[in-house]
């Protein structure tokens, strides 16, 4: 059972407490006890080998005023591990990825966890006016976008294709635990600060960076510049900044790109963009097999065109 409660105006909670089904096989709730801004609320749970997904539909009351979807703030706890939920196509939505039980020694499907119950706790915090929560952190976030911009103290030097990036290790290792790393191993960056990055292209790399020190990222770019901005911070951990390159490229999906996201969502582990291209491939199934990259996907990822041909057959 999932019910809500109104923590003040604006800001409610709703909890469930579950237990996780068998692989592939989803959970569906309607939350009771709902306030006067929501006419409906849905949860969904479904668990794919060590991946944990959860959805969440919310329609509002006739009688709440009209509220924009990038004002609305929601963030869930998984029995106490905290993250946040984003909207894609229509449904607030975010994943995890679990450990493997004890008869588990790979990420691949289990006979004994798939069947063994494991009690879940979900805390949903819904806050329509998150700026009023804020006030104290928004605070501290003006300082640190002052630090990346005026580089003051700077303790390291990332050399990126020909431009200096100045920044600060402990700013970076709190956002990115591959970075993290990197300072605390006895090389080169320890001694002279100083990192060469050459796998990446200096403006894509500064954006990583910004989201570390600020939490925002501007997209408002080229598409490839958004592919390449999800496969840096696939490489360097910042899961945040992943799930929003995944969002964006979500909303791009088309014929002729839609091959080349799923192998993307592929390599570099992104839930949402994975669904979200299986689900736009089953709906133009014959004019994405018609293509010569999809021949390429049969060819170079055989796993991966047998899952969507699934999902395709099963449209």
């Amino acid at each position: 059972m999932a019910s809500a409660q109104q923590i003040r105006d604006g800001l409610f909670s709703i909890s469930w407490n579950t237990t996780a089904a068998p692989n592939n096989q989803q959970q569906i709730v309607e939350v009771k006890n709902l306030m006067d801004v929501l006419k409906f609320c849905k949860l969904s749970f479904t668990r794919n080998g060590v991946t944990a997904i959860l959805e969440m539909e919310i329609n509002f009351s006739n009688t709440t005023k009209p509220i924009k979807t990038e004002n609305i703030f929601v963030e869930v706890s998984k029995n106490g591990i905290k993250q946040k939920m984003t909207m894609n196509q229509s449904k607030w939505t975010t994943s995890w990825t679990e450990k493997s039980c004890q008869y588990c020694h790979s990420h691949t499907q289990c006979t004994q966890c798939a069947v063994k119950p494991t009690e879940i706790c979900f805390e949903i915090l819904i806050d329509l006016t998150p700026g009023s929560l804020k006030k104290g952190s928004q605070h501290v976030l003006d300082h640190l976008l002052n630090l990346w911009k005026t580089k003051t103290l700077a303790d390291v030097e990332f050399q990126c294709n020909g431009k200096s990036i100045k920044a600060h290790t402990l700013i970076l290792a709190s956002g990115s635990p591959v970075l993290a790393a990197m300072f605390e191993n006895d090389f080169e960056e320890k001694q002279k600060r100083i990192a060469n990055i050459t796998d990446i292209k200096a403006n894509i790399f500064e954006n990583l960076l910004q989201h570390i020190y600020t939490g925002e990222v501007a997209l408002e770019t080229e598409v490839e510049d958004v592919a390449e901005l999800l496969i840096a911070a696939d490489k360097y951990a910042v899961e945040t900044l992943k799930e929003e390159c995944a969002l964006y490229l979500s909303n791009d999906l088309k014929v002729e790109n839609a091959a080349r996201y799923l192998v993307l969502a592929h390599l570099h582990n992104s839930t949402v963009l994975h669904e979200s291209t299986l689900q736009f491939m089953s709906k133009n199934a014959k004019a994405i097999c018609a293509r010569k990259d999809w021949m390429d996907i049969i060819k170079n990822y055989p796993e991966l065109s047998f899952e969507a041909t699934q999902r395709m057959v099963g449209q």
